[in-house]
């Protein structure tokens, strides 16, 4: 315990010191404000200087940035009030006006280019297959056999690019990883049961439009585009279990799909979801549905691989993948300031 004494003593001697600092600035700041209103603006500049590194509260150095904006415009030092205003918009991009902010400041402010120049947006989520049998094939009987698919949790990751687009559009463009998962159980003989679990992976080059509206103080948004998206992984974990006597074991294994599968979807999506202010950017919470336009399995190709007939009784069926998604993001707007006026 003792050898961290020195360390201790001097993390809380400089807390103190910071506390001081900040509480001197305080009144620095209240000070400036009363000169300004006695008309003694000479002074508040150089007053302010030193408190405006590194003494001030986030409150407090937005107030302080504002009053020496006024001071030089009063002063008519127009050069000196562009400069502090650059300054003020690089560390409040994000800055809304208030509607007690100084007439002076607002017409100002208005000179400036204050709107993001781009937003990133970073994506998760879980998502869940939905196949679709357009048309089935089988060992056997496939009038009267028909095999079950259930959805089964996947998962989500995508980057993005936004823009304005016009008003209240937005465009995006971005690139995703997608991870498909599903079961698959059927009864291709009298004596036979097979199951599986399916899973995929895409990656993709989503595009879309988004509409941004507000509908009683809530952020609400939605979402529609295309994903065109290109297989590269697939596999299918198989069990095969006879009821026949004597054979108790069932036959097992994990088949790589991929040779066997067409390998580009074209997927439009729609998605609904709503904002919340967070930080310097936007938290959201949506959900939606990515719709298969291409089968999976290649016609040419469904039978390359004997083991899938031979050992497990399977033959794929054409499915289309459609999707649903929960996702969550955060999109982080991208400032570049600008005299503009």
């Amino acid at each position: 315990m003792k050898k961290y004494l020195p360390i201790l003593l001097f993390v809380l001697s400089v807390n103190l010191i910071n506390a001081q600092n900040t509480s001197i600035c305080a009144e620095t700041l209240k000070e400036a404000e009363r000169k300004f209103d006695e008309g003694k603006l000479d002074e508040i500049p150089k007053m302010l200087e030193t408190c405006m590194k590194d003494g001030f509260t986030k409150e407090e150095k937005a107030r302080a940035y504002k009053l020496l904006i006024q001071t030089y415009l009063f002063n008519e030092r127009y050069q000196q009030a562009d400069e502090v205003m650059l300054k003020f918009l690089n560390d409040f991009p994000s800055y809304s006006l208030a509607t007690n902010d100084p007439k002076e400041f607002v017409n100002l402010y208005g000179t400036y280019r204050t709107k993001p120049i781009f937003k990133l947006e970073l994506k998760g989520g879980l998502t869940f297959c939905m196949p679709t049998i357009i048309e089935q094939y089988g060992v056997s009987d496939i009038k009267t056999i028909t095999p079950t698919y259930k959805p089964k949790i996947g998962y989500n990751l995508e980057f993005n690019y936004l823009n304005s687009l016009y008003k209240s559009f937005d465009y995006s463009i971005g690139v995703s990883l997608t991870i498909s998962n599903f079961d698959y159980s059927n009864n291709p003989t009298d004596y036979s049961s097979v199951s599986g679990s399916f899973s995929s992976w895409h990656v993709g080059l989503p595009i879309a439009a988004r509409y941004n509206y507000v509908f009683k103080g809530i952020n609400l948004f939605a979402k529609l585009g295309v994903e065109p998206v290109y297989l590269v992984k697939s596999s299918v974990s198989l069990t095969r279990q006879d009821n026949i006597i004597g054979r108790q074991e069932p036959f097992t294994g994990t088949e790589d799909l991929l040779g066997s599968e067409n390998k580009i979807d074209i997927r439009p999506l729609l998605s609904i979801g709503v904002s919340f202010k967070l930080w310097d950017g936007w938290l959201n919470v949506s959900g939606g549905i990515k719709f298969s336009t291409m089968i999976q399995a290649n016609d040419q190709k469904r039978y390359s691989n004997p083991t899938l007939f031979n050992k497990y009784y399977f033959v794929q069926d054409d499915l289309l993948l459609n999707q649903s998604h929960i996702s969550v993001s955060y999109i982080r707007p991208v400032y570049k300031p600008k005299k503009i006026k």
